[in-house]
């Protein structure tokens, strides 16, 4: 409602600037359970190594999930106050200036984070190669992992390409009924429906191109 729009609106850097706080609270404490469990790991023996690196995997998931849920959370507030209408009466614009700057110092802040992560690791694990800083550190990190740890990432990425699979198509359908009643707009149809294509695409694509490599040795 137009009420709530408002509200929201009026309390925009609170809300940004909470979730700036919470998300460098958290982030913080993952860092500092990081480094002691990477700590341990050197001296551990194989039970207890193994049990440290489960842990590892814990605390830098819920690390990684905290950074993708602040960023879509910093996102979906900010757009509230994206109206030239809204910025420009009764002097918002400077509210909504604050409001940008704290969501770029959240995203500056994650990036930041996630380079001192891989750099943690890396001191931990030296055989992990890869420059976080680099638009390639995915395939450089890949590339460094052993057999069983690639075993584990392309299992963990066919069920995320299965999943993505169901929820696309069910977005694209919920955007269309939405659209019908509440007049959504084209864009919001258009959007989900565009990843479920690219999504299934990539897939097939890179099947073709594995059975060529196949071929052609």
């Amino acid at each position: 409602s137009a009420w709530a729009l408002q509200q929201i609106r009026s309390m925009l850097i609170p809300i940004l600037g909470g979730i700036f706080a919470v998300t460098v609270l958290l982030e913080e404490i993952c860092m500092r359970k990081l480094k002691g469990i990477c700590v341990c790991q050197p001296a551990a023996d194989d039970e207890e190594c193994d049990r440290l690196e489960y842990e590892e995997e814990k605390v830098g998931a819920f690390a990684t999930n905290l950074s993708v849920l602040s960023q879509v959370l910093s996102i979906f507030f900010l757009t509230f106050g994206y109206s030239m209408k809204y910025i420009e009466a009764e002097n918002h614009a400077y509210s909504f200036l604050v409001a940008c700057v704290i969501f770029i110092a959240i995203y500056v802040y994650l990036y930041f984070w996630q380079i001192r992560y891989v750099k943690l690791l890396q001191k931990t694990h030296p055989e992990k190669k890869g420059d976080p800083s680099s638009p390639k550190f995915q395939e450089q990190w890949l590339a460094s992992c052993d057999e069983a740890e690639k075993e584990e990432i392309y299992e963990a990425s066919y069920k995320t390409y299965l999943l993505t699979g169901k929820v696309l198509p069910f977005c694209t359908l919920v955007a269309m009924l939405l659209h019908m009643v509440w007049n959504t707009g084209v864009l919001a149809i258009i959007i989900p429906a565009f990843l479920w294509i690219l999504s299934a695409s990539n897939y097939c694509r890179c099947c073709v191109t594995k059975k060529s490599e196949k071929l052609a040795k």
